[in-house]
């Protein structure tokens, strides 16, 4: 599998159809094949570069502090490495947060930009929650704190009136093919907790798409949502069902909206 020198890190990255680059950056804790069921519809009509951050998956997990700027600093260095001058790029969750960095800092490398269940900064409440998980299993009371923490969070109420469904759910998140260190995880939480683009996302100017999550316990409400979308001028919103997981739950919808949006500023 190709992995390649971006900065201080060896990342991994796939590259998948023709046509206009469509970069993928996941969200904390999440890797590349979390994508793998969207990029046959994407790479129909783009050249699709999923990839794995620092901190996750077969990319580097250096022990030192991150930053969003630093991971979208990886993003730009990647797209130097495979010549991409520009590109539609698309993320979520904390790939939202890197995602809005890149258009503020490298606005020329960015054709559209694609925000997905993102915020402009994380709430008190899930800073809170993560950091009691992470703590839990630094102390190894409960090796499956993080999972569920996750579930909790992350999923729509419908979900939690099946308990096995839940269950399933868990253990899917237990069982990844390159599973993440928990130090890698709190730095990546950290770097999260660190982000606040509300005194500069105004300051965006590529087309944009905001995409939320009916029903977001994660997101704050006033830095998410409508409300990123107010603040980006001419940006769209859209909201979708199922909560955090919304671009997940809701395959088929966001990758229609997606490529209809990326269709519309070609």
């Amino acid at each position: 599998m190709p992995t390649v020198k971006v900065n201080d890190i060896n990342m991994y990255y796939e590259i998948h159809g023709e046509g206009e680059p469509l970069i993928l950056i996941s969200g904390n804790g999440a890797e590349s094949s979390q994508w793998k069921e969207m990029i046959p519809t994407f790479s129909k009509d783009c050249r699709v570069i999923p990839f794995d951050n620092r901190g996750a998956g077969r990319t580097d997990k250096p022990d030192m502090e991150y930053s969003i700027e630093m991971m979208a600093a990886d993003v730009i260095g990647l797209m130097d490495v495979l010549g991409i001058e520009k590109g539609h790029i698309l993320g979520a969750s904390m790939g939202g947060m890197i995602a809005q960095s890149i258009a503020f800092l490298y606005p020329n490398r960015v054709k559209s930009l694609i925000l997905a269940v993102t915020m402009m900064k994380v709430s008190p409440r899930a800073q809170y929650a993560c950091s009691q998980a992470i703590e839990h299993v630094h102390d190894g009371s409960d090796p499956e704190a993080l999972a569920k923490y996750s579930a909790v969070w992350s999923f729509p109420e419908e979900v939690f009136e099946n308990p096995e469904a839940v269950d399933r759910i868990k253990n899917a998140m237990l069982i990844v093919l390159n599973p993440q260190t928990v130090g890698a995880f709190k730095q990546q939480n950290d770097a999260c907790a660190k982000f606040d683009s509300s005194t500069w996302v105004s300051k965006i100017k590529v087309p944009t798409l905001v995409i939320g999550g009916d029903g977001d316990m994660v997101l704050p409400q006033k830095y998410s949502g409508q409300e990123l979308a107010k603040a980006i001028s001419g940006s769209k919103f859209i909201s979708l069902p199922g909560a955090h997981m919304a671009y997940l739950l809701s395959a088929e919808a966001f990758q229609k909206h997606v490529m209809d949006f990326i269709a519309s500023v070609g």
